[in-house]
């Protein structure tokens, strides 16, 4: 019987897991450029998550400062901790000119932050940053030797552990203007995992209460009259 309820517990725990993973699935169902999560556990039942960088939908917004990546690529972003990366293209611009994300961080270029001056802004196919029809910057697009040297911080950027994985160009990025990228997430999809993992998690529960009512009763069978 405690074989049962060491077996039932543990996958109580790896169910209430899941349900916690996809609560902040559905939480960020409309938060530009989100990655969902895969959960998995290893043999000592730890839980291991690693980021799904599938492409979300592309959603026109017509705004010029709103950019999307389509493939593989982030853009670069400076922060106070250092270069941080991402697929959230919601920029704007802040009093002194530079292009910056919705936190204040500066959007990185070839040439260093980006200063847009100018009325006539078009951002090209390839990340390059045109004023008033001349080029005079390209966005520092970028992608890693390995996806997974990539750690989730928060405002939706990710940190780059140099042990795992270096920057390299985003040969094959391509930038949409006027568009974000949506979360790779299906809230249909999500909700269906939501439910099974509730029945999944209440069924252990009543295995383990199954099990505990047997020992009791075993253990009143066992004692002297």
């Amino acid at each position: 019987m405690l074989f049962e309820m060491t077996r039932s517990a543990q996958a109580g725990l790896r169910k209430e897991r899941q349900h916690e993973l996809i609560a902040n699935h559905l939480a960020n169902a409309n938060t530009t450029g989100f990655k969902k999560d895969i959960l998995s556990f290893d043999r000592a039942l730890n839980p291991i998550l690693t980021t799904d960088h599938s492409q979300g939908d592309l959603i026109e917004t017509g705004n010029p400062l709103d950019l999307a990546i389509e493939g593989e690529g982030f853009f670069k972003i400076n922060t106070p901790a250092g270069d941080r990366y991402t697929r959230d293209g919601n920029f704007t611009v802040d009093a002194i000119g530079r292009m910056v994300t919705q936190e204040g961080f500066p959007v990185m270029g070839k040439n260093g932050p980006v200063t847009l001056t100018g009325e006539d802004i078009f951002f090209g196919e390839q990340g390059e940053v045109i004023m008033n029809a001349i080029a005079f910057d390209s966005l520092d697009l970028v992608s890693m030797t390995d996806l997974r040297a990539l750690k989730k911080e928060g405002s939706n950027l990710f940190s780059l552990d140099p042990a795992k994985g270096a920057e390299i160009p985003a040969a094959t990025a391509k930038l949409h203007q006027g568009s974000l990228e949506g979360a790779n997430i299906s809230t249909v999809t999500e909700m269906t995992h939501l439910i099974d993992a509730q029945r999944m998690y209440e069924s252990s529960g009543k295995v383990m209460r199954t099990s505990d009512e047997t020992d009791a009763r075993a253990n009143q069978m066992g004692r002297p009259a």
